[in-house]
């Protein structure tokens, strides 16, 4: 028996004419068969329909439908249909699989025309099927195509010498292109249901792991998750140690029991340099083959038999990193593109939710931090003054909780006493009518009997729809002022010394206030936002449409990423100062770090930054030079008037890089130039109508990175007028 993927050299013969079909009838039919297809959504449901009706309209022996593989070679039968009791019966999936170019059925696909032999033995180049006898049998293939697209192809083979004719191959070659629709149609809806179904699946994923507040949960979470989305016979998450750089085993999760996974505690870290030739420049997920995993130590390895490997990169912010790493379910079986993309998915939410647990930690944290301090948050009405927030902070402060008693709120000032209540409340009604923050100091009268003085920072929200406060105990410092006047008219010299520590501590108090009020605002802000946005979501549930929800989810990222920069710059800093920050230099293209930098930039509309960048690649930290340009733009941003210009510059020199951004501003003032590095001091009015205060600390941030890099910062007056830093 002559194999239907064996070559036959035979003459096209021309396309159909639908008018010579042979008879009403069996036009009738194939309008009906054609039908049936088209309603079909299932390929081999498509190929089982022809292989069974097409009977009623040609008598065969032996029909397979052949379709083209994703490969552009392979012809896989999708469906095929023999005679009991006849030589084709038998017939197998893998006797019946060919490519293009071999066979009568890979020459009809690869010339994407018709052929019709009386003999299949007379074809010079046929193929006999092993196992099987040379049989005499007529053959008629047709290929399936939509345009110039090969879709597949039918063939038609039968016992005796020229059973089919030229009105059958007419016959077949209309069902052909009817039949090439619908398989065409057919792997559309079904590339659509497998898209639905990944979405929902990546859905239903990130919506559980929103649900997840620990590393170890939101890893758990989705490694439970992988083998329902990827075949694979174990998958481990991987978390890379900030200071060592090692990958250390955090979850395992064995779905097949055939692989004896070995236990966690026994598996060591993967050394970050052994990582970092795998994972290499890889943004995304990738294939290590089998091979490549021999050459792998085996006490690494999490697994029995060396497979092909998936990992899938995750990175999250602030600096957090680690991957994802799936065996193949079995020996030689390689992941499909699929896989790949599937994978990508689960790691991007994976990676999202790991930095939102990272964040809400560092900001529980921090609200802890806020707690702890000798300060008062509060919020109230601007046209009643009654409190609708304060603090913990209060009742360690004031002696008394604010609120009163029953769950009912106080009034602003009823804390005040009486000499200080009138003027502290009309200056407080002056700035909510002039919309303007402002600075009130005040006596309160403690429990205990002891009169204590409160200085309270009053910001106004937007045009008078809320007032907030910070109030700070300053009595420390009022009776310093007492105590150095008293000091001033006995003994002049002492009243000098008293007079400069009392400046010392003017200054402290002053960059407490402007850092407790940057703080309070910069955080609060962005917090009331994410809040109502959650709650909304938390309320709403279902009922928001898919638009409203992902706005929300958009807020809530945008002010998620403010406080992640300001909790980001403070945790910077005091791991500068203690010393536990080293650089990791890569070769990095210069021109583009710096111009990603300056996009990624809040630039306020109608200004511009112009960037020169000379080519060159430096090794360098590039997260940390980001930030050195992002705070140096930032702050020329904030401290120029909205006409002046700003440049930035970068070029290699000596070896190393030289970054230079200046605008033609006012310019910083020979005594500051020094100054303005220090953490939480900033030029006076630094603030313009357009930015608020800044928490003081981005200049000295770019002077630590500087040096982490064994480099310097400095600041000079531009020719020409303004600044320019270096």
């Amino acid at each position: 028996m002559v194999q239907a993927g064996d070559h036959v050299a035979h003459e096209a013969v021309a396309r159909p004419d639908p008018d010579r079909i042979r008879s009403v009838a069996q036009l009738n039919m194939l309008h009906s068969l054609a039908t049936k297809l088209n309603a079909l959504g299932d390929v081999h449901g498509i190929g089982s329909a022809i292989t069974a009706e097409l009977r009623t309209i040609i008598d065969y022996h032996s029909c397979r439908v052949y379709l083209l593989q994703p490969d552009g070679r392979t012809l896989l039968p999708a469906s095929f249909r023999g005679e009991i009791f006849s030589d084709y019966e038998n017939d197998t999936v893998e006797s019946l699989t060919t490519e293009i170019g071999e066979g009568i059925t890979g020459w009809v696909a690869e010339h994407r025309t018709s052929l019709l032999t009386p003999d299949a033995r007379d074809v010079p180049f046929a193929v006999q099927i092993p196992g099987t006898d040379d049989i005499l049998e007529s053959m008629l293939a047709v290929p399936m195509l939509t345009g110039d697209q090969l879709v597949g192809v039918i063939v038609l083979s039968m016992l005796g010498y020229a059973k089919f004719d030229d009105e059958d191959q007419r016959l077949l070659e209309v069902l052909a292109s009817h039949a090439a629709v619908a398989i065409d149609n057919a792997n559309l809806l079904q590339l659509e249901r497998e898209a639905a179904e990944t979405s929902a699946s990546l859905l239903n994923l990130s919506q559980a792991l929103t649900r997840r507040r620990t590393v170890d949960e939101i890893l758990g979470e989705a490694l439970e998750a992988v083998p329902r989305l990827v075949a694979c016979s174990s998958v481990a998450a991987y978390l890379r140690d900030e200071e060592t750089g090692e990958f250390r085993i955090a979850r395992l999760l064995q779905p097949d029991a055939s692989a004896r996974p070995r236990p966690v505690r026994e598996i060591p870290a993967v050394p970050g340099d052994l990582a970092g030739a795998f994972l290499g420049e890889h943004e995304g997920p990738f294939v290590i083959p089998a091979d490549a995993v021999r050459g792998v130590p085996r006490r690494l390895w999490f697994f029995e038999e060396a497979r092909d490997v998936l990992v899938a990169p995750l990175r999250w912010s602030p600096g957090g990193s680690g991957l994802l790493a799936m065996m193949a379910p079995a020996l030689g079986r390689p992941f499909p593109e699929t896989a790949l993309r599937l994978a990508r998915g689960i790691a991007d939410v994976t990676s999202l939710a790991l930095g939102n647990a990272r964040r809400l930690s560092e900001l529980e944290r921090f609200h802890e931090l806020v707690e702890s301090l000798d300060a008062v948050f509060w919020e109230a009405d601007p046209r009643t003054l009654r409190l609708s927030f304060v603090s913990s902070g209060a009742e360690r402060l004031l002696g008394r909780p604010v609120t009163g008693g029953g769950g009912g709120s106080r009034t602003w000032g009823e804390h005040v006493v009486d000499e200080d209540r009138g003027a502290a409340l009309e200056r407080l009604r002056h700035a909510v009518d002039a919309g303007e923050d402002r600075q009130l100091e005040y006596r309160v009268a403690l429990p205990t009997g002891n009169v204590v003085w409160i200085r309270d920072l009053i910001h106004v929200v937007g045009r008078g729809q809320l007032i907030r406060g910070l109030m700070v105990d300053i009595t420390g410092r009022k009776r310093a002022e007492e105590a150095l006047r008293r000091s001033e008219r006995k003994f002049s010299e002492a009243f000098r010394r008293e007079r400069e520590a009392a400046q010392r501590l003017r200054t402290l108090d002053d960059m407490k206030n402007t850092f407790l009020e940057a703080v309070s605002h910069d955080l609060r802000t962005p917090l009331t936002s994410i809040l109502g946005s959650a709650l909304t979501l938390e309320q709403t549930g279902h009922d928001l449409s898919r638009s409203d929800a992902a706005d929300l989810v958009d807020r809530i990222a945008a002010n998620a990423r403010k406080l992640e920069r300001l909790l980001g710059d403070l945790l910077d800093l005091d791991r500068l100062q203690r010393g536990i920050v080293t650089p990791q230099r890569r070769s990095t293209e210069i021109a583009e770090l710096v111009r990603r930098s300056v996009a990624d930039v809040d630039i306020p509309d109608g200004r511009s930054i112009d960037v020169e960048v000379e080519p060159a690649t430096v090794a360098v930290d590039a997260a940390k030079v980001e930030r050195i340009i992002e705070n140096l733009v930032s702050n020329a941003l904030r401290h120029t008037p909205s006409a002046a210009k700003v440049w930035v510059r970068a070029a290699a020199r000596d070896g190393g890089l030289e970054l230079v951004v200046e605008d033609d501003g006012p310019g910083i003032p020979d005594e500051l130039r020094e100054a303005i590095f220090e953490p939480f001091r900033q030029a006076p009015g630094s603030s313009t109508a357009a930015h608020s205060p800044g928490v003081g600390i981005g200049l000295s941030l770019v002077r630590r990175f500087a040096e982490l890099h064994g480099g310097r910062a400095w600041v000079e007056e531009r020719p020409g007028g303004g600044a320019s830093f270096h």
